[in-house]
């Protein structure tokens, strides 16, 4: 039995090496959905300290309900949207009051916001003087990517699991042909 350590030994690495690898992959994917709205965010909220709002003129109305098109919302003082192109059953988009204060307490956050099943959202808020600028897009193209990275990296593990099996048995085979001579 002990000789059989070293190969459980390579699985036990193996398939923790496969669960590390999607791991990173898929925090990388996660992580990377929040460029694009901490980009709009910091320069709808440079347009606002300017006491401008030439971005938000700029971009067309996104129905968050089915579009993936990246979107902003300005909150006011109150805490309630005053301005901007996301909008969600008709209104300008609102996540869970407590997203706005906690940014507004700390000059930043970052939350993926859920509103309704089906719909995830990957949002990035900044205090910007006395108002608030979220901005976000839909987690969908990111989800969807991930799937196919958890197909790619379980076939490529799947196919290492294969290759070690493989390996164990013509070395077993060595083995006992080597104690028959």
């Amino acid at each position: 039995m002990r000789r059989y350590i070293p190969w459980i030994g390579a699985l036990g690495i193996l398939i923790v090496l496969t669960g590390m690898t999607y791991g990173v992959m898929q925090q990388i994917e996660r992580q990377g959905a929040n460029d694009s709205p901490l980009r709009l965010a910091t320069q709808v909220s440079s347009d606002l300290a300017r006491g401008r709002s030439t971005t938000i003129d700029r971009l067309p109305r996104v129905d968050l309900s089915n579009s993936f098109a990246p979107f902003v919302v300005v909150f006011g003082v109150d805490g309630k949207p005053t301005s901007g192109n996301g909008y969600l059953r008709g209104t300008l988009a609102a996540p869970p009051p407590g997203v706005i204060s906690a940014a507004r307490k700390s000059g930043q956050g970052s939350v993926t916001w859920q509103p309704s099943t089906g719909l995830r959202f990957a949002t990035v808020s900044i205090k910007s003087s006395d108002r608030v600028v979220m901005a976000g897009q839909s987690l969908a193209p990111s989800e969807h990517r991930t799937e196919n990275i958890g197909t790619v990296v379980a076939a490529g593990g799947l196919g290492c699991v294969i290759i070690l099996v493989l390996a164990f048995a013509a070395w077993e085979l060595f083995r006992r042909r080597e104690q028959l001579d």
